[in-house]
């Protein structure tokens, strides 16, 4: 039990009132929680879109406002998501919403698979970052470090969010603050270079479309945003996360999105344009933003040390360490998600299943070890992960925009901001819905096809376990139906205490219901009137569907209770004595153990 309490950390209270100040965040490490997905796609997405456009730079200015644009539009949209539902599930409470509940599962099992790829790939990049650092036959073992990285993850969530997000702060920080100064720096130090790189654009502009005309240059420049889509990862974290947020949940939420979105746009635009003003050139062995950083700080010296080196050479390692904190986006809303569906009987109710840390920990397992798959899948290279990544995050986006636009247009009567909310909302689809598709198609044939499959795969489970579901309701119902609304007897009703000494019989139940009367009447058909008093024993498992807040956690006590106690109204109706004794708590089993020891303890001669 040491051990195991060294490892994890103590066991939390879910009634202490003082919990959930302990497991939420506020919107500053929320930033750093959530944010870093998005933030830590300024490594490659920027780089990725200025390679696309390689000989039309006259359009990386363009595309650097198209991002930023882009970043603030999904993002004041996903504003607008949090305040319709505060208690998290983001695009799969949407769709399964405001669309249709048969789409939600679709929309949850694309960000379940693209929380796995985020984990996947950023402890992968990371991995390769740090490693090339070190001497080249190291590469070898990027496999094994990449497992055993993710491994180290999954430990860290297992004691808890809030503990995991302050320990990565630093890293966090470190990147946001190099990036946003030297960023800014790199366009103020050359925007006497503007005039000139503008007359530049103006002629190679005019080259451009009257060899290769309109059509063709649009087309590339929507290759170089399609290619840069990477950056708008992350975006949705906040509102699948919510449940990880301090209250008022609602105003963290947006805050955190407000943070997240202004980082994020700043830093994809100001690289872009960095790039522009520069006339940034690849060189062999590093990344496109160290050959920036290298050109904008390498006549940093002071006192003969090239503190512009040591600078550069920080930011490259905070950026390799980013990438882990990236993963930690993964480990907070992948299992929330999952949570999320688990609650409406999509995947198996386990999911939704709080550890003694009051974290999801079987999501959290199930997120680590798919992520590892994939890394094994892999082989540990990135460029294999790479090229199936961020499909399944548009695919989210899609849904989740279709279904807030429709839900505006249904409230065109009611609410008079609804031209301005479902304009945003509708712009947001549109852009995502056609990257999407440009990324789908492009993506494909290099292993775009092989995660849509396995997301069709996870989708079509979905609705297996819901089928079984559905028939075990089904089956409940009828015994509910004949025995949950037994008539009570006519005795008069007694509440005369039990007796310490009289054959006691103890019914373990969980809520009225048909199956509950069921065992009552089973065990009066079997002993008669050997049993004089009844104690029924109810626990209530507190999981992430009732573990949102205070009131919530009120209501489900107060609920087991009430139903507890009907079972005892209905035997004192019959002529027996009869109390309840109930819980609510986290670890199920050994909660029902308790109350049962103590039960007997008082009541020697109790049966089970």
């Amino acid at each position: 039990m040491r051990i195991r309490r060294g490892l994890f950390g103590r066991r939390l209270n879910p009634f202490d009132p003082k919990v959930f100040q302990h497991v939420t965040l506020i919107a500053f490490f929320a930033w750093v929680g959530m944010g870093a997905d998005g933030i830590s796609s300024a490594n490659y997405g920027p780089e990725e879109a200025y390679r696309a456009l390689h000989g039309f730079a006259f359009l990386i200015p363009v595309l650097a406002i198209l991002i930023a644009a882009t970043v603030l539009i999904i993002s004041a949209a996903y504003s607008q998501l949090i305040e319709e539902f505060p208690h998290g599930g983001g695009g799969y409470l949407v769709a399964s919403k405001l669309l249709h509940s048969n789409i939600g599962p679709v929309a949850g099992s694309a960000l379940v698979i693209d929380y796995v790829l985020t984990v996947a790939v950023s402890v992968v990049a990371g991995v390769e970052a740090v490693l090339s650092l070190a001497p080249p036959h190291w590469s070898e073992y990027r496999l094994y470090a990449a497992t055993l990285t993710i491994a180290f993850m999954v430990w860290l969530n297992l004691r808890g969010v809030k503990e995991s997000v302050v320990t990565l702060l630093p890293i966090f920080m470190v990147f946001v603050v190099t990036h946003v100064l030297l960023v800014g720096y790199g366009v103020v130090s050359h925007l006497g270079d503007l005039p000139r790189r503008v007359a530049e654009s103006r002629t190679e502009a005019g080259l451009a479309l009257s060899q290769f005309g309109v059509v063709f240059v649009l087309a590339r420049l929507l290759h170089g945003f399609s290619m840069g889509a990477g950056t708008l990862t992350g975006i949705e974290a906040v509102s699948n996360g919510m449940l990880a947020l301090k209250e008022p949940r609602v105003r963290t939420g947006k805050r955190t999105m407000l943070y997240m979105a202004l980082s994020l746009a700043y830093l994809s635009a100001f690289l872009l344009f960095n790039y522009f003003l520069f006339d940034v050139q690849p060189i062999e062995g590093k990344t496109l933003n160290a050959a920036l950083f290298s050109q904008i700080a390498q006549n940093w010296i002071i006192g003969g040390t090239k503190i512009g080196t040591v600078l550069v050479g920080i930011m490259m390692v905070s950026a390799a360490l980013l990438l882990f904190v990236a993963a930690q986006t993964g480990f907070i809303g992948g299992p929330r998600v999952l949570a999320s569906m688990a609650e409406d009987s999509w995947l198996p109710h386990r999911f939704g299943h709080l550890s003694e840390r009051l974290v999801t920990q079987n999501g959290i397992l199930i997120l680590g070890a798919a992520a590892a798959a994939f890394v094994v899948y892999s082989g540990g290279h990135l460029s294999s992960l790479v090229a199936i990544y961020a499909i399944n995050v548009f695919i989210g986006f899609t849904l989740a925009l279709l279904g807030m636009s429709r839900l505006w247009w249904q409230r065109r009567t009611s609410d008079r901001r609804w031209i301005r909310k479902i304009a945003i909302c509708g712009i947001g689809f549109l852009v995502s819905a056609s990257l999407l598709i440009i990324m789908t198609a492009m993506k494909f044939a290099r292993g775009g096809w092989f995660v849509l499959l396995v997301t069709a795969a996870v989708v079509v489970l979905c609705f297996l376990i819901r089928g079984h579901y559905r028939r075990v309701g089904r089956q409940t119902k009828q015994l509910d139906d004949i025995l949950g609304d037994l008539p009570f007897g006519d005795a008069t009703v007694t509440h005369e205490p039990l007796s310490t000494t009289q054959p006691t019989a103890v019914v373990l139940v969980q809520g009225y219901s048909g199956q509950g009367v069921h065992l009552l009447l089973n065990v009066h058909r079997l002993f008669g009137f050997h049993f004089k008093q009844y104690i029924f024993v109810s626990v209530a498992p507190v999981d992430s569907g009732s573990f949102k807040g205070a009131s919530e956690l009120a209501a489900l006590r107060r609920s087991t209770e009430e139903q507890a106690n009907r079972y005892v109204v209905l035997s004192r109706s019959y002529g027996f004595k009869a109390e309840a004794v109930t819980a609510c708590a986290i670890d199920y089993l050994t909660e029902i153990e308790r109350l049962c020891l103590d039960v007997h303890e008082r009541y020697p001669n109790s049966m089970f």
